[in-house]
């Protein structure tokens, strides 16, 4: 068998490993837990998480809907909460990084987080033998629990195991090729079907859709939607482009009551708006391109309507296309949506799919598609 030490190979491994622990009942997630958490988010400055998510995919924790509250019973001197749901209504989503700081047991003495826990298990055998500080708080966590209580500290491993492991095994499909529209949170899913009745596409109210997109040197990027806004009278995101931890592009198209809002974010920075009171309430198609040479269109239905210019080289970067919502996924639009598709665009106007779509799947042919094509086909 071939041997494979790079960084990428090794560090799924790791998230494998403890996948293969979670499934099997097996003791050894007592030390792949908090192996898996050490190199996914404590090795610093780099921590593997960086890599997995390349997309900047926003993924939250889902916990028990009772996650915020102590249980009423005690187990031992501790008192916990319960982290699984009990079904998939009984659930609640919070920011991952709000799960590792969360409390989850107490006693009269100390109370822990999350990540107290698993630095608990990492301190007493998991990775090192003794913990070199807070001794006096993780020597009673290994004494109390650990120690005397270790059934309980099984469950608690596997309940964190399971949160970590349904947010990496997206992730994980995503780095090994997946182009799929992600929309996994349950409470920000969009919608088919309205009152018992099926929709004429999906609707995005309080909901968002993330598609990843890999880099692509010395490409622009084309987007076409066939969308329709469901009111006139609010403002919010439509879609946006772009990596939080990388500025060198972003782009954003946004709803302003009766005004579409095109911001490009790279070296310059470039503000399109254009009327669609005429549109609001019907479906239409529309196509923003960005060349690689800077050259920027608007198109509705075909049809050029605004032409610029930043003058500046853009390429696309490894990010996510968020529909629905910002990048944080914070702020929420209101439309429906029929199609999405994306391509590249090199210096000669050639354009290529990336494999991108939500509700209707469309496979494109490559085409030629200058900028001053005036009408324009998807």
């Amino acid at each position: 068998m071939k041997k494979d030490l790079t960084r990428t190979t090794r560090g799924i491994a790791h998230f494998l490993n403890l996948k293969s622990d979670f499934e099997d009942d097996s003791d050894r997630i007592f030390s792949s837990l908090p192996l898996f958490y050490r190199i996914m988010y404590i090795d610093q400055p780099n921590p593997w998480v960086n890599q997995i998510n390349r997309f900047d995919f926003i993924r939250l924790a889902v916990v028990s809907s009772n996650f915020k509250a102590y249980q009423l019973i005690k187990i031992g001197n501790f008192e916990y909460k319960k982290i699984t749901p009990s079904n998939k209504v009984d659930i609640l989503e919070i920011d991952l990084s709000d799960f590792f700081n969360s409390s989850i047991l107490r006693t009269d003495e100390y109370e822990y987080s999350v990540q107290d826990f698993i630095m608990g298990l990492a301190y007493n055998g998991g990775i090192h033998m003794k913990p070199d500080k807070n001794i006096e708080k993780i020597e009673f966590l290994y004494e109390n629990l650990f120690i005397k209580l270790p059934d309980l500290a099984y469950n608690i491993t596997k309940s964190i195991s399971k949160v970590l492991l349904e947010i990496f095994d997206e992730m994980y499909s995503l780095l090994v090729g997946d182009n799929n529209g992600h929309s996994p949170n349950i409470n920000f899913q969009a919608k088919i079907m309205k009152a018992g009745v099926l929709l004429d596409g999906i609707l995005f109210e309080k909901a968002y859709m993330q598609f990843p997109i890999r880099a692509k040197k010395d490409k622009g990027i084309r987007i076409c939607l066939q969308l329709k806004l469901e009111s006139d009278k609010i403002s919010g995101p439509i879609l946006y482009y772009g990596h939080r931890k990388n500025d060198s592009l972003q782009v954003g198209i946004t709803q302003n009551s009766k005004m579409l809002i095109i911001h490009i974010m790279s070296q310059v920075k470039k503000i399109i708006t254009y009327n669609i009171q005429d549109l609001v309430s019907t479906f239409f198609l529309l196509e923003l391109a960005i060349y690689p040479t800077g050259e920027i269109l608007l198109a509705i239905n075909k049809m050029i309507k605004v032409a610029e210019n930043v003058n500046k080289p853009i390429e696309i970067i490894d990010g996510k296309v968020i529909l629905g919502s910002d990048l944080n996924g914070k702020n929420f639009g209101y439309f429906s949506e029929k199609t999405i598709v994306i391509q590249s665009i090199d210096k000669y106007s050639l354009t290529m799919n990336l494999g991108v779509y939500s509700l209707t799947k469309i496979d494109i042919e490559q085409k030629i598609l200058p900028y001053n094509l005036i009408y324009r086909e998807i």
